[in-house]
């Protein structure tokens, strides 16, 4: 049964508003672009897997949770897909590689081969799996939940795997995932279908959203360097204008907007700071009255602290 439903990456939307504020002149433009690229590849090879595992009916009960933050010992760790069966809990790391996949022993090493030939070693799933399984482990045997914890690896392209050597645990295409588990045969009943739910939604109490925000700060880059202005959803070149009261209009495209400085707002506090005053919206949207910034302020996204000089706006939890 599943309990957890995946949802887009917060890093994915702030990593689209990153590069349409950064020049493409910038000297970390590529860069970006490139972290976009594989934020979007790898969510892209999830929603697969989750696709696939819509095909997964057992005979005993189970849970699945995808996309699942936890914390233990001050560090946080997602894992992609969690199963937990009468006997265990399965790990799933879900890679998106379209090259052909070669796993070759002693020691343990990952490489994608193009079609040209030319091989490139990536980081070891099974080395970000058992990381996970440690604290998973951790955090399990804090709250005196006593279970095996095992790993997955799929890769979301029909990939060709050359493996040298039985790896530590199974390397699979996300296709044959609901087979894999399917033909699990719990060898003891550690849990009964009521503990399997109590467990599931133990996890999704101690779920925490990973927040990279504010990417500036993460990724080196000054919140000055930043193109400002409330930008035009549409076409993303221009900065949008007020006209007739409320409506807002982009001059390239022509593209008309009743609210366009809310996703401005959303977007101040995805790559520049956890905390906006009046000057600051001024400076990041462009606007030159600080009485309509104010007005603008009062967006229910907001919540205000403070009075006067001193007022500051967060995000409304």
């Amino acid at each position: 049964m599943l309990y957890k439903q995946r949802t887009k990456p917060k890093q994915l939307e702030g990593l689209q508003s990153l590069v349409s504020r950064l020049s493409s002149t910038h000297e970390k433009y590529r860069f970006i672009q490139d972290e976009l690229y594989k934020v979007r590849v790898g969510y892209g090879g999830e929603q697969e897997y989750d696709r696939c595992m819509k095909e997964v009916y057992t005979d005993f009960p189970h849970a699945i949770l995808h996309d699942l933050s936890l914390q233990q010992n001050g560090v946080q760790f997602q894992i992609d897909s969690l199963f937990i069966a009468p006997d265990r809990i399965i790990i799933t790391e879900v890679k998106n590689i379209a090259d052909k996949i070669i796993v070759k022993a002693n020691p343990t090493q990952f490489l994608k081969e193009s079609q040209t030939g030319a091989r490139t070693v990536f980081r070891n799933p099974i080395a970000e799996v058992e990381r996970k399984i440690h604290f998973l482990n951790s955090w399990l045997h804090e709250k005196e939940i006593h279970l095996p914890v095992t790993g997955l690896i799929t890769f979301a392209h029909n990939n060709e795997i050359l493996i040298e050597e039985p790896p530590t645990m199974p390397v699979l295409p996300n296709y044959e995932a609901p087979v894999f588990f399917r033909e699990i045969s719990p060898e003891s009943s550690m849990l009964s279908k009521q503990d399997i739910q109590k467990l599931a939604h133990t996890f999704l109490t101690h779920h925490q959203d990973y927040n990279p925000f504010p990417l500036t700060a993460r990724y080196g880059i000054q919140p000055t360097e930043l193109k400002n202005g409330v930008l035009c959803q549409s076409c993303k070149n221009a900065q949008a204008i007020v006209r007739e009261g409320n409506a807002w209009s982009c001059p390239f495209c022509g593209h008309k907007s009743k609210a366009p400085y809310e996703k401005a707002i959303e977007e101040y506090f995805m790559l520049v700071g956890k905390s906006l005053t009046n000057r600051e919206f001024c400076g990041f949207t462009g606007l030159t009255c600080r009485h309509t910034a104010k007005r603008l302020l009062t967006s229910p996204l907001l919540q205000k602290v403070g009075t006067r000089k001193a007022t500051t706006y967060t995000l409304t939890k």
